[in-house]
């Protein structure tokens, strides 16, 4: 799935730590006047007529016009809502692991391996670190070096060798979107409007043109169209990146046969640059 022929002006894909891309935001903020305070938990949101008080776990309050959500699938501001989140969870377990390894396929492509044991994905990172994410029936809460080898080494026969572990871990995913993005003055942002599925990578991209349509929609005063703006785009990400993990993890012997028969069959298609389009998010508004 090439990338290199979509209308724009950064025809690739980019591959970056997400701690980078904080820092590079938090820079900025920094550099326009405001800044992050760390470290504050939620433990109560009350909103009236004239605005919204925040009770810290620490029992410190904040006063402020209004409350944004941008507190992860479990958000706090969303119950104060009285949101719902509606969706379902997948059965299946995500191994997520950040190594240094011998990788035979190379640092320029993001390769998926579909297999009868579940979906592997590799994506180079800066460094000669790769990120491993994997569908695993039962994984252990911390995979080590040993256990992320043998999995690459049953998915992708001596094509990787493991040399270090950054870090890892084990989720399980959601996919799930809020019913509403507003309730008076409580708003919703990122992961606690919208949670699916990783494949594709679009889960912070979508969050921060979340948190870019919000910020110009407070600064018009047009709050009002915040909602219809971006909820039909998590809607499409999440049908769309649930399609997809359904395809890659299906464990029907006749639906996978006829996976592997199609997928390289559409490569000589014009199906490739329409789903680079999608997961670049060109054409979402």
């Amino acid at each position: 799935m090439p990338f290199d022929q979509l209308p724009t002006t950064h025809p690739y894909t980019l591959m970056v730590p997400q701690y980078e891309t904080e820092s590079v935001l938090l820079d900025r903020l920094r550099a326009l006047g405001g800044d992050v305070h760390r470290p504050y938990e939620v433990a109560s949101v009350v909103q009236g007529d004239d605005g919204v008080t925040l009770t810290m776990t620490t029992g410190e309050t904040l006063r402020a016009s209004y409350a944004v959500g941008a507190d992860g699938m479990h958000s706090t501001v969303r119950e104060a809502a009285g949101i719902g989140f509606t969706g379902n969870a997948y059965a299946e377990s995500f191994v997520l692991a950040d190594v240094v390894m011998d990788w035979a396929p190379g640092p320029s492509e993001v390769s998926l391996t579909f297999g009868t044991a579940g979906l592997t994905v590799v994506a180079p990172l800066p460094g000669d670190h790769y990120r491993v994410v994997a569908t695993v029936d039962d994984a252990p809460a911390a995979p080590d070096t040993h256990f992320v080898q043998q999995l690459l080494d049953e998915r992708a026969p001596g094509q990787a060798k493991v040399t270090g572990l950054a870090w890892s871990s084990r989720f399980r995913v959601h996919h799930r979107v809020a019913d509403h993005y507003r309730a008076g003055r409580l708003l919703l942002a990122g992961d606690a409007a919208h949670v699916h599925s990783p494949a594709g990578g679009q889960g912070m991209n979508t969050g921060i043109q979340d948190g870019y349509a919000l910020g110009r929609a407070i600064a018009s005063g047009q709050l009002d169209g915040y909602e219809a703006q971006r909820r039909p785009v998590a809607q499409r990400v999440v049908a769309f990146t649930h399609r997809m993990t359904r395809v890659a993890t299906t464990r029907n012997p006749m639906a996978r046969g006829a996976r592997n028969t199609v997928l390289p069959l559409l490569g000589h298609t014009g199906i490739p640059k329409k789903l680079a389009t999608e997961l670049a998010e060109l054409n979402y508004q």
